[in-house]
Order: structure tokens, then C-alpha cells, then sequence
């Protein structure tokens, strides 16, 4: 039986010059072996799903929007900065480099209030 979890909405300014590397990380993340460290990183982080969004801005680059589901997504956040990990290190590394950042210390988007949502449930 699936547990229900939280959601956790994360945002930040992708630079243009950022946005061509952030795009090859991410579809790295898609390809052996990276998929298969990547999808035993998010279970080991109790993540059961993630989305990510760039909204692009006119002049390039744009915003992203991440959107974490876990029971614990604030600790999930945590546990991936701080872990010893290969995988976790490198990913870690990676958005450092692009974004100058860990994601455990982004200012949390999902505080906000949600005004609107619907999803269709008939399959």
C-alpha cells in the first residue's frame, strides 16, 4: 500500500549561459548509468517523485521549478547534501557548479498558497 506524501516546490533563476549544461545534466540523469544511481538515490532519499520545469524568459534562460514528493521532502533535501553517497556527491557538485547552490539551502517555493489545482482521475 503506496504511503501519501508531501510535496515541496523549489524555484530559482536559471541564467542563459546555465541553461544548455543544466539541460545535459538533467537528460543525463535519463541515460546508463546514471539513471540507475539516480532512481536508487531518490528511493534511498524517500523521494517517490520529481518534475522539473524551466520557464523560459524571453531573454534566455528562464526559471526553474522543481516539484519533490516524499514523505519528508525538507529532510530528503537534507539527507542529499549531506550524503557521502558517489552519486548523490557528484549531483550535488553539479549543481553547485551551474547554480552556485545546495539544494538543502533554496528558499522553499511551496510555502506559498495553492489557489487552483485539478487532475482527472477516471485513468
Amino acid at each position: 500500500m503506496a504511503t501519501a506524501g508531501r510535496t515541496l516546490l523549489l524555484a530559482w533563476d536559471v541564467s542563459a549561459d546555465r541553461e544548455e549544461p543544466w539541460r545535459r545534466l538533467l537528460q543525463e540523469l535519463s541515460y546508463a548509468p546514471r539513471e540507475e544511481e539516480y532512481l536508487k538515490s531518490r528511493r534511498r532519499l524517500g523521494v517517490s517523485a520529481e518534475a522539473v520545469w524551466l520557464v523560459a524568459k524571453p531573454s534566455g534562460g528562464g526559471v526553474a521549478v522543481v516539484c519533490l514528493e516524499a514523505l519528508d521532502p525538507e529532510r530528503a533535501l537534507v539527507e542529499l547534501a549531506a550524503s557521502k553517497e558517489q552519486f548523490d556527491l557528484w549531483y550535488s557538485a553539479a549543481m553547485r557548479r551551474l547554480f552556485g547552490f545546495d539544494l538543502a539551502g533554496l528558499p522553499r517555493a511551496g510555502s506559498g498558497e495553492l489557489l487552483f489545482a485539478w487532475r482527472d482521475d477516471r485513468g
